[in-house]
């Protein structure tokens, strides 16, 4: 079997290799390196692959392994970490150069948790710069290339973590979004990322952008890895004050619950307007494959959803001025124009404008709220236009702004603006051979289900099995 062909599985498939001693962490851990080897001059996927500290942690979990430790099925599992997410002894740069020097004293708590279930933590990944952005475009640490077409973005702005799962240089990985960072990249690149409910995973540790707006986030090959994650990343944080208290359910106890007493909604408003025909052509016949597993399919009116993208932002910008403030001030100059022109419009809005932004996203939630009372979940494009290229979303020489791409987050931002779940997968290809996907969006602490609807899509398509063409 080839590294590719060993690293393009789910990890539910890999975890029973590894728990089986049919597989060893070190050979996993190996193959993986000489995967990150192999892609990282195309796609730039990483920043600081821990080539020796996986190799070490690799050998102790092939101990504990055989040794009948073994600890659930993430041990042994290398898992990348986007740059926002701190590692003990290793710098947080955010892909900026503002940041420097930033060490880690210590784990975030997401990070402490994958230790503690025995999970790799194979490196830092690539990103836009302070998260801020929704291409893969860093003038700093270099684009992420997008493994279907290296000419395209990989997207934003957790562009690292999607470029490497998609090829196996990591089995799975974390990712932020506070616009659409994690379901964004997930769309663009082919695989499944999750934005849990706000307030179930810990933000401790992890670098802000827009504190009420931030969501850590996994990124797998399928749902059901999503699960896998979520049941170890969850949980409440006494030192995160977002973090939720309610009891953490079994992620993957839907699993097995198909999808023939959901009931679906499809917005009869914004999320299908203007969409590229290939795009809607390829959620509007996965949408047909779930009605034919048996769910039931609502047209739902929402003629005030268009305005969630817009609260997304007035919440946002002045939020990331604010944590930028002291950096801004100190080190202007090394911020790439486009996130330093995006910083300081946020701090030109005034605290009533921020005020009346979280007043109408109040309204908001509850509008949704209620638009949701008889559906379990709403089924839309993940983005409204085909991926770009890098060049289209280059700002040019002296410019601030990306001649095209704008659009891309305006559909996963609406799911920011309320905190509920909302996951992206692969539900096709484009005629020019770009993956396209799907959000399928629940109600707060729903996760577990939106998770096993995607788990229902996932087991009668065939998405998840391609290969990107880098890998060949």
């Amino acid at each position: 079997m080839s590294d590719t062909e060993l690293l393009l599985k789910p990890v539910t498939e890999l975890s029973v290799m590894l728990s089986s001693r049919e597989l060893s962490p070190v050979d996993l851990a190996s193959s993986t390196l000489r995967q990150i080897a192999k892609l990282q001059p195309v796609l730039n996927a990483y920043l600081d692959p821990f080539t020796d500290e996986l190799m070490s942690a690799a050998k102790t979990a092939e101990t504990e392994i055989s040794g009948n430790g073994y600890r659930g099925p993430l041990h042994g599992i290398p898992i990348g970490l986007k740059d926002l997410v701190d590692v003990a002894g290793r710098p947080t740069t955010g892909g900026s150069a503002a940041t420097e020097p930033n060490v880690a004293p210590r784990d975030s708590t997401v990070t402490s948790k994958l230790r503690e279930a025995g999970a790799l933590i194979a490196g830092k990944l690539n990103l836009v710069e302070f998260a801020f952005g929704f291409s893969s475009v860093n003038p700093h640490t270099g684009d992420v290339k997008n493994p279907w077409n290296t000419e395209r973005i990989a997207a934003g702005s957790s562009s690292g973590s999607a470029a490497a799962v998609s090829t196996g240089a990591a089995a799975m990985a974390l990712g932020t979004d506070t616009g659409g960072s994690v379901r964004m990249p997930a769309a663009a690149c082919g695989i499944t990322g999750l934005k849990p409910t706000y307030g179930l995973v810990s933000r401790n540790g992890v670098m802000d952008l827009s504190w009420s707006s931030d969501h850590v986030g996994p990124m797998c090959r399928t749902a059901a890895d999503c699960a896998l994650m979520m049941n170890v990343i969850s949980g409440h944080d006494a030192s995160d004050p977002a973090s939720s208290n309610r009891m953490i359910p079994d992620f993957t106890s839907e699993l097995d619950r198909g999808v023939t007493d959901i009931r679906i909604g499809i917005p009869a408003d914004y999320f299908f307007d203007g969409v590229d025909p290939e795009i809607e052509s390829a959620v509007r016949a996965a949408i047909d494959m779930l009605k034919a597993e048996g769910a039931s399919i609502e047209e739902i009116p929402m003629p005030w959803v268009s305005i969630g993208r817009a609260v997304n932002v007035g919440v946002l910008m002045p939020e990331a001025a604010a944590v930028h403030r002291s950096r801004l001030a100190a080190r202007a100059d090394r911020y790439s124009p486009a996130v330093r022109h995006r910083l300081q419009a946020g701090l030109d809005i005034s605290a009533v404008d921020y005020i009346d932004a979280q007043r109408a996203r109040s309204m908001f939630g509850h509008q949704m709220a209620e638009a949701m009372r008889d559906i379990d979940v709403l089924i839309t494009p993940t983005v409204p236009i085909q991926t770009p290229t890098i060049a289209e979303t280059t700002p040019p020489q002296g410019s601030s702004f990306a001649p095209a791409g704008g659009d891309f987050p305006n559909f996963t931002g609406v799911f920011n603006a309320t905190g509920q779940p909302s996951l992206s997968l692969n539900c096709g290809f484009t005629k020019d051979g770009m993956p396209i996907g799907m959000m399928i969006s629940g109600k707060a602490y729903r996760d577990a289900e939106v998770i096993g609807v995607g788990h229902a899509y996932q087991r009668v398509s065939d998405w998840t099995g391609k290969t990107p063409p880098v890998c060949d």
